[in-house]
């Protein structure tokens, strides 16, 4: 999708990654709407999560698109961890997430297998309509320079508002670009109609909502970068098929962050290749 070849492994010291999610979306089961339907999921997961809790109204889009359905005014359920690990289910999606707690995608498709695998041995789910993989990062500027971010990301990235056509005293206050793209499939995808992604990037106030999984609010002014990558169209409910499709929809986001950055960018968020 994107023309950055394969990257060096990294790490980053001072990642800007607020939150990490992927999502599967399936038929409708009205069974897991009940307390009896969510039980043995429950049970599955306890392990990893050991906390439940009811969710009234739950509609997080993974992908881009038009929104789906999602539950609203029905039940849905929540298994959490005391890190930041979340699985939320509801009739039609379960979705994966984390915040400060992430440390590599290595944990985070083991326990995305995870959740498939119970899906599959537990509900017998007949086959996922769509799968998603999100990553919002947020680059909060240094105190007393508002315009840090424009050393960080590329030129080609930021466009006109990170280059000198801005003069003091004017400042940006905010600026949002969202970019839908849409790819032929790839092997890796059999049978898919298109790999989607929808990338929102720019500048805003502190005090801004993000949606999430939770909500992530700024606490400074920040410029973000919001990559989702999907594909959608019937396919088997097959964890080793999904997992495999979850690699390459990550590789796809960790290619393109990496392509954002530039040389003060890698300084700054501490940037290491590893072997």
């Amino acid at each position: 999708m994107f023309l950055v070849g394969p990257q060096a492994r990294y790490h980053l010291a001072n990642a800007p990654l607020v939150q990490a999610l992927v999502q599967v979306r399936f038929p409708v089961s009205a069974r897991l709407a009940t307390v009896e339907g969510i039980a043995p999921i429950q049970q599955g997961l306890r392990g990893t999560y050991p906390f439940m809790q009811q969710l009234h109204q739950m509609n997080i889009q993974i992908g881009p698109g038009a929104a789906p359905p999602g539950i609203v005014g029905g039940s849905a359920w929540e298994l959490r961890d005391d890190d930041g690990w979340a699985v939320a289910i509801a009739p039609d999606s379960a979705t994966l997430s984390v915040g400060s707690a992430y440390e590599g995608v290595e944990e985070f498709g083991r326990r995305f297998v995870e959740m498939v695998q119970v899906l599959c041995e537990v509900e017998q789910v007949p086959r996922c309509d769509r799968l998603g993989v999100r990553y919002i990062s947020v680059a909060e500027t240094i105190p007393g320079d508002d315009a840090s971010w424009r050393s960080w990301f590329r030129p080609e990235l930021v466009g006109w508002v990170g280059n000198a056509v801005v003069v003091e005293p004017t400042s940006v206050t905010s600026a949002i670009n969202q970019v839908q793209l849409s790819s032929l499939p790839t092997p890796v995808f059999a049978g898919a109609q298109a790999m989607q992604a929808l990338v929102r990037h720019g500048l805003v106030p502190a005090g801004t909502v993000i949606p999430g999984a939770p909500p992530v609010t700024t606490g400074a002014v920040s410029y973000i970068l919001d990559i989702d990558v999907s594909v959608e169209a019937p396919q088997p409910f097959s964890a080793d098929s999904l997992e495999e499709q979850f690699t390459e929809l990550h590789s796809q986001i960790d290619r393109f962050f990496r392509w954002t950055l530039t040389p003060n960018g890698e300084t700054h968020f501490g940037l290491e290749e590893v072997p």
